[in-house]
């Protein structure tokens, strides 16, 4: 059952509003949240809109990586407190807050939460301005500025999550201000965004685009002297902050003003929105790479695809979005490109890819605001019109986007930052993420992607090196697929090997495979290998905590434990007290070298267990001397 259709009750009304101080409102009334810490609780469930936040995942953001002992049952206690505020609520209807084995959920629907509200409407200011519309376009993104009290959170302790959720939250404040004054410059009201842009800017003087629509509307006010010093001021602000000058649109608005460029009147600025409007329409674009034509199973999968993205346009009020996640070599992005060439005709308006990973070797994983250049070339924008500024691009790409049915498919995603200003708004879109982490903090459907079984693993098997050769050694077939513990990586590795070997019998490789300490040694091809697969999650490790490498060091003590094993000895294994514990595993799970396969019971598979006791054994050399165990990078 969807946010929008639960009956929670119509005896009394309910508001939880984050876009300042946090408040609950019932019937107008505020309940009272005192505690400090309690507040930071109902914050976090609030802003997971019903989906369940782990206690994990409180702890860490109310008391930080050492909680004291006392913090669980606090924690239970604050819970315990905010059901008994919420239950004059929930006696109509059913509970607002649910108590899970993975944590706690807080049920709300979308007209009862300020940010959803603030999105639709900023969302029908954008597609108002592109039907130019800009009366309905201002009077829509007034309705959404209206809903910000202040900061989001602003009363509340934030942690990580909150901190990060409250920044995404100001950039897309940001973009909803910079949209509204541009529907009131078309519209000649440049008077009245005049005060409404200096509060802005002085807030985040860095925002050139801000400066820019100031300098406008003062200019449109015939205050052209203000323009003038607005522009010197800018200037003076980003070298003395950055040491650089204004960006090449602020330059040209500065010199449109000296010249008082006939441009930047209403009259002006509403026809070159009527000649944009009437350009030619570019081709839809199809930037999906060709999907492999070895695929077997996921049967299960593909069916929640189906149904999380391809709902009828306009049902919406959001871009979906569904994330694909597990350990290196489980074949996500195999699988998403199945998905969305199996919906691209349901997205008629094209489908935009991109590959966010790290390749290593020097190079980097591209930045947001480079994906965005890429997208909106893709979608028509002229190279010399992508703006380089992270924001507008950001807000260009919202506008190109307003009104289209387009898939976007973010592979290889590291962390949340590089998703965030990628997703549209537009319910019409929608967006297919794969990740090795869980990526806690994004707002997603997640389907973990699970080992193959052992009939589609010998499916596979057969798919790559022959039916004929399969079927007359069904039984080394079978040892190979358990021995790959239905990994596809692990199998198409076989399967390359094999193809170039005509005359090897499955036997034979089956009798180097069944010796651990050459496994990892089998299982590597060309460029394609197991060990650096795992190299890259070992490496997002010492990224992550590149001083004191706890997680590292676990990783490879954990490798001297058979299968499953409880937390509690994971945590006597490390040496640490069961919290830091808590939080290495966790940091395990999230890069893919560990599953949790139950209530504080995890399981670290076969090959990555041979990796780590790799590491192990040589975790007393110099670094160099383990650089083909680390540094070696895998082709997903």
């Amino acid at each position: 059952m969807s946010r929008k259709s639960v009956d929670y009750g119509k005896s009394r009304s309910v508001q939880f509003r984050t876009l300042g101080p946090l408040s609950i409102l019932t019937d107008g009334r505020p309940i009272p949240i005192a505690a400090e810490k309690q507040r930071t609780v109902v914050a976090m469930l609030i802003t997971h809109r019903g989906n369940a936040v782990p206690v994990s995942a409180l702890l860490e953001e109310v008391w930080g990586g050492e909680p004291p002992q006392s913090a669980v049952p606090n924690l239970r206690t604050y819970v315990m407190q905010l059901r008994r505020l919420l239950q004059p609520v929930e006696a109509s209807g059913p509970p607002r807050l649910i108590t899970s084995r993975s944590g706690y959920a807080l049920r709300l629907t979308d007209d009862e939460f300020d940010i959803p509200r603030f999105l639709a409407l900023t969302e029908q200011g954008r597609r108002a301005s592109v039907r130019r519309d800009m009366t309905g376009s201002a009077q829509s993104f007034r309705s959404a500025l209206a809903l910000w009290r202040g900061d989001p959170f602003e009363d509340v302790m934030a942690g990580p999550t909150l901190r990060e959720a409250a920044a995404s939250l100001i950039e897309q404040y940001l973009n909803a201000v910079e949209g509204y004054a541009d529907t009131e410059l078309a519209l000649g009201q440049g008077a009245a965004v005049v005060e409404p842009l200096r509060r802005v800017v002085r807030k985040h003087p860095l925002r050139e685009r801000l400066h820019r629509q100031l300098m406008v509307a003062l200019y449109q006010s015939g205050d052209v002297a203000s323009a003038l010093g607005a522009f010197t001021d800018v200037r003076a602000t980003l070298r003395d902050e950055l040491g650089m000058d204004p960006g090449q649109e602020l330059s040209n608005t500065h010199q449109a003003i000296l010249r008082r460029d006939p441009e930047l009147m209403p009259a002006r600025i509403t026809a070159n929105l009527a000649r944009s409007a009437a350009r030619p329409v570019p081709e839809a674009p199809r930037q999906l790479p060709r999907k492999s034509t070895v695929f077997v199973g996921r049967e299960q999968e593909l069916a929640d695809a189906r149904q999380v993205l391809n709902s009828p346009s306009g049902e919406r009020a959001s871009a979906p979005v569904m994330l694909l996640h597990g350990p290196g070599g489980r074949g996500k992005s195999a699988l998403a490109l199945r998905i969305a060439h199996a919906m691209a005709e349901s997205y008629v308006d094209g489908q935009l890819y991109a590959d966010l990973q790290d390749t290593g070797f020097g190079a980097r994983a591209p930045l947001p605001v480079e994906v965005l250049g890429r997208f909106l070339r893709a979608l028509g924008v002229p190279r010399d019109d992508v703006p380089t500024d992270p924001a507008e691009a950001a807000a260009r790409y919202q506008s190109m986007l307003a009104g289209r049915r387009t898939l976007i498919v973010l592979d290889n995603v590291l962390h949340r930052n590089q998703v965030a200003p990628l997703l549209p708004a537009e319910g019409n879109c929608a967006v297919l993420v794969t990740s090795r982490s869980t990526l806690p903090a994004l707002d997603a459907v997640r389907i973990p992607v699970a080992p193959l079984n052992s009939m589609d693993s010998v499916h596979m098997l057969a798919q790559l090196i022959g039916e004929r050769r399969v079927a007359a050694e069904p039984d080394m077939a079978s040892e190979i697929s358990r021995l790959c513990q239905g990994n596809p990586l692990a199998l198409t590795i076989v399967g390359a090997r094999c193809i170039s070997r005509p005359g090897w019998h499955l036997s034979g490789l089956t009798g180097r495979l069944r010796k651990s300490e050459r496994r990892l040694d089998e299982l590597q091809v060309a460029d394609l290998a197991m060990r650096s697969c795992y190299a890259t999650s070992y490496e997002e490790l010492l990224r992550r905590d590149p001083e004191h490498e706890a997680a590292a060091e676990a990783f490879r003590r954990l490798s001297f434990l058979s299968s499953p094993f409880t937390a509690a000895l994971a945590a006597e294994t490390i040496g640490s007290n069961p919290t830091t514990s808590e939080r290495i595993l966790d940091e395990l799970v999230a890069v893919g070298l560990l599953d949790p396969v139950g209530q504080d019971v995890y399981r670290m598979p076969d090959l990555v267990r041979l990796y780590a006791r790799e590491l192990a054994d040589h975790e007393r050399l110099p670094p160099h001397a383990s650089t083909r165990l680390v540094l070696t990078r895998p082709r997903r």
